[in-house]
């Protein structure tokens, strides 16, 4: 289609309006519309398919939309789409990417210390998600740091380095928020929390935001207002997670192996026993 015939928006920000306009327009032309992160919008979801089915679309017209999973997502739209699901891929660095790109400005920030703090964020909450692969060691239980605590962060340290005014940024209060309010609000345990506190007292703080401490050991934070200058400091993670990114001792996979392998072994005995209760003798159905 070329880039020309291809329109892309993501939606939660206002764009309904928008949506349904660049959709007629792209359904006059027979282009291409992409609308993504649809889960925000739900409440909207029946707006777009009324206008959907009164378009009249030229043969080369196509709407994608994508989606994570959401219990009120409409099931009429879902039934009438083709429909591709993905796992995403895992990884520190493939988190990052995704999760920087739905906190960072389009054309960067004004402020010198804005865009600092969205990065030292989506490496807190990347860490976060994917330490969940060493359970029970990393975390003791799985726990759903999703998108929302993301977005949610990142209004309350928008809202805290406003109120800075160039100042250093008031820490303590970051802490008790995410601890408390946000991360902190799913973790049940007091192991889990004490490692939650751990990472944020590591990450949140002016060395890692002047760059002047490195960040798991490995980088540090990019003294730069352009988002491509982070991208490409991504880019340039590697795409195996070594146990030392996450603070945890490098034979840490063994643990996680063997703790696997006994949770199939558990699964495998109860399967057999139940099939042996299966074909042990009943004398009262054998008389019926």
């Amino acid at each position: 289609m070329g880039r020309s015939a291809y329109h892309e928006l993501a939606m939660g920000g206002g764009q309904n309006e928008i949506a349904i306009e660049t959709i007629k327009q792209a359904a006059e032309k027979g282009e291409w519309v992409c609308l993504k992160n649809l889960h925000l919008v739900t409440p909207w979801l029946s707006v777009l398919e009324k206008e959907f089915k009164m378009l009249t679309p030229k043969p080369k017209f196509r709407l994608w939309l994508t989606s994570e999973p959401h219990q009120k997502f409409p099931s009429i739209l879902l039934q009438s789409s083709l429909k591709i699901t993905y796992e995403t891929p895992p990884g520190m660095k493939n988190n990052l990417q995704r999760t920087f790109q739905y906190v960072a400005p389009a054309n960067g920030s004004q402020d010198p210390n804005k865009m600092q703090l969205l990065f030292v964020l989506s490496w807190f909450h990347s860490l976060i998600q994917e330490r969940r692969k060493f359970i029970p060691q990393g975390w003791t239980k799985y726990y759903e740091f999703s998108y929302g605590d993301l977005k949610a962060g990142d209004q309350i340290l928008s809202d805290i380095l406003k109120e800075s005014q160039g100042r250093n940024v008031a820490w303590q209060k970051v802490y008790g928020i995410l601890e408390n309010a946000i991360y902190g609000g799913r973790v049940d345990n007091e192991y889990d929390m004490r490692v939650l506190r751990s990472y944020m007292a590591e990450i949140f703080k002016n060395e890692t935001l002047k760059g002047q401490a490195a960040l798991s050991n490995m980088v540090t934070t990019p003294q730069t207002t352009q988002v491509r200058d982070f991208v490409a400091l991504i880019g340039q993670l590697p795409e195996n997670d070594k146990p030392n990114m996450f603070g945890l001792p490098s034979n840490i996979d063994r643990s996680v192996q063997r703790f696997n392998s006994s949770q199939v072994i558990i699964q495998l005995k109860s399967l057999s026993a139940v099939s042996a209760e299966e074909l042990r003798f009943d004398k009262e159905k054998w008389t019926e």
